[in-house]
């Protein structure tokens, strides 16, 4: 099976022959009478090359135990961050899962999302050495429970080398109910285990070989993009100052000078040429006024004109920003006048589109029906949140989506394709995101309590109300489209879909809870494991980035969203709102490395 590594680096992986392999996947859990058990589950994972695209998990023999969503959740996760990281073209490829035993949640995504890798590109892979994580879309490992019980079932069953996720060297023990130095715990078991950051980490210890593009020259931004985004930093900095001009009255003291602040050191970044932290700034800066202040207006609203008379007004604009998210997202997907990169990085361009037109749908559909809470007080509470959610929204419709698609503009394509092919590239992309999207969905489903609480959430301010009132049209562009456009609008519903359906179910491995939409992200209890998902994400786009410029593609949509999603982080690390930037730099890293890798696939597959 070795020549299927050259295969792939040449970008002719299609004519490696059918390929079937067998992968461990670590499992634990605890019986209902309390006993810990644990083990090695071979997956099997096969894939061809096929005029007839399909993907499939064999589960009959394990969905009577409960495992299946669980398995349904991970396999779908596997096959789409696989395939993005291996180039493959999922319109021409088929992907089968056999699998017949338990497994803990999506903590085996990391493990099928390796073998999957090796099953496309025909690399052999070495016995003794086993994994466990969770997967994200930009090939981040996340954290898994039991990690204990999983290494005593890898000396069972004579492994020599297990990987980890970094932030689980010490990691609670079932048996025990205790934390347990996993590295010290496998060195006495005689298992070396060693934390890995990502599936570049880890894929070499499988296979002796990278899954990392060639080093090349750090991308930059091309002179028009730059100006772009100059002007794009200029006029939003301006905005949000007339922001707070226009609500002072509204914004407690102590925020109003913090903004001021960030607002100023934003304008100092311009300065200085660190556009990218200066729109980071801004970013952060507008949603800061645009919640504040919509909470005190509540208050105030309620107290003069009660509560009804302030749930209809909220109502009607709600309705109203609706309106326009629906009209800018058809708006956005028109590919006139431009070429191949530019058709494939709209998609994560129309995200904030997306993503507003989600929540706000989700909101206005609970504002259609009575109150769910008994107590006036609490109540007003809930719409004072409500009226900040649509403040982020609202910036993201009239600011940071228009800017994110003048970026994308900006970049002009060399590349020209016929735009039925793109358009059938893009559908295959968009199966496999939107059935990861809702396979995550449906294992959130599962979980007790979960579902039920949050489908239940008083007025729908948390993800998964979101993600269900975008599965429709998410899972509508698993169906071929018809003309481009159609292919781009399906792509970012599949997109947003896949990523919202991650962060629902392996989001918590980052240790993000005790927030909802249109909120300051609460204390994470895994500081380590964000930092490592923002830094490892960023270090990912940096790589591919590099590697398609210098390959010819203009990735400057790219490039510009790892440059200002560094800049909030960079801004807030280390302070008390570190949190707040990482969530919003994360979810825009996941939307960069993607597009980088749907971008390297048409390189291969479209010329």
């Amino acid at each position: 099976m070795g020549c299927g590594g050259a295969a792939q680096e040449t970008g002719l992986w299609w004519q490696v022959p059918p390929t079937s392999i067998t992968f461990p996947v670590p499992w634990a859990g605890v019986e209902p009478g309390g006993k810990p058990v644990e083990g090695i589950e071979p997956a099997g994972i096969s894939v061809k090359a096929t005029q007839e695209p399909s993907f499939t998990v064999s589960l009959e023999s394990i969905k009577a135990k409960g495992a299946g969503p669980q398995w349904q959740a991970s396999t779908a996760a596997a096959a789409t961050v696989a395939t993005l990281f291996t180039g493959a073209d999922p319109s021409a490829l088929s992907i089968a899962y056999d699998i017949t035993g338990p497994i803990d949640g999506p903590s085996g995504g990391a493990a099928l999302t390796l073998g999957t890798i090796a099953a496309i590109r025909g690399d052999a892979v070495r016995p003794r050495v086993l994994m466990t994580g969770t997967i994200a879309p930009d090939g981040t490992v996340g954290k898994v429970g039991l990690v204990p019980q999983k290494v005593r079932a890898a000396a069972r069953e004579g492994y020599r080398l297990f990987l980890i996720p970094v932030g689980t060297e010490v990691a609670l023990d079932g048996a025990s109910g205790k934390l347990v130095d996993t590295v010290a715990l496998g060195r006495r078991l005689g298992v070396t285990v060693r934390p890995v950051r990502d599936i570049n980490e880890a894929y070499p210890q499988f296979t002796g070989k990278t899954i990392a593009p060639p080093v090349a020259r750090p991308a930059v931004l091309a002179p028009a993009s730059a100006a772009v985004a100059v002007a794009t930093t200029r006029r939003a900095l301006a905005a949000a100052r007339a922001d707070l001009r226009r609500n002072a009255a509204f914004v407690p003291a102590a925020t109003r000078a913090a903004v001021g602040a960030e607002l100023d050191a934003a304008q100092a970044a311009v300065r200085a040429g660190d556009v990218g932290q200066a729109y980071g700034r801004v970013v952060d800066a507008t949603y800061r006024i645009g919640r504040s202040s919509a909470r005190t207006r509540v208050k105030q609203m309620a107290a003069a004109k009660g509560i009804v008379a302030t749930r209809q007004a909220i109502a009607e604009d709600v309705a109203a920003l609706l309106a326009r998210a629906d009209a800018l997202v058809a708006a956005q997907s028109d590919p006139s006048g431009m070429r191949v990169e530019q058709w494939l990085s709209l998609p994560s361009a129309m995200g904030w589109a997306v993503y507003a037109q989600g929540v706000l749908q989700s909101i206005n559909e609970a504002l259609q029906k009575p109150p769910t809470i008994p107590d006036e007080a609490a109540r007003l509470v809930r719409l004072a949140d409500i009226a900040a959610v649509a403040e982020d929204q609202r910036a993201s419709i009239e600011r940071f989506g228009p800017d994110a698609v003048a970026m994308v503009k900006a970049a002009a394509s060399r590349t020209e394709v016929p735009e039925d092919q793109a358009a059938e590239f893009l559908d295959g992309y968009s199966t496999f995101l939107s059935r990861a999207g809702g396979d995550s969905r449906r294992l959130y489903e599962t979980q007790p309590g979960a579902a039920g609480a949050s489908a239940q959430a008083p007025d729908a301010t948390d993800v998964y109300p979101v993600l269900v009132a975008l599965s429709d049209e998410a899972e509508a562009a698993a169906q071929s489209a018809g003309s481009l456009r159609e292919a781009i609008t399906m792509s970012a519903y599949a997109t947003t879909y896949y990523v919202l359906g991650t962060t629902l179910v392996s989001g918590s491995a980052y240790g993000l809870t005790g927030f909802g939409l249109g909120e300051e992200a609460g204390r994470a209890y895994e500081p380590a494991l964000l930092r490592n998902a923002v830094e490892s994400g960023e270090e990912l786009i940096a790589e591919w980035t590099a590697f398609l410029q210098w390959n010819g593609q203009n990735m400057g949509y790219p490039v510009w969203q790892r440059d200002w999603s560094r800049g909030i982080y960079r801004a807030l690390k280390g302070t008390g709102r570190e949190e707040s930037g990482a969530t919003i730099a994360l979810n825009e890293v996941w939307y960069a490395v993607m597009n980088n890798l749907v971008v390297r696939s048409a390189s291969l597959h479209l010329g």
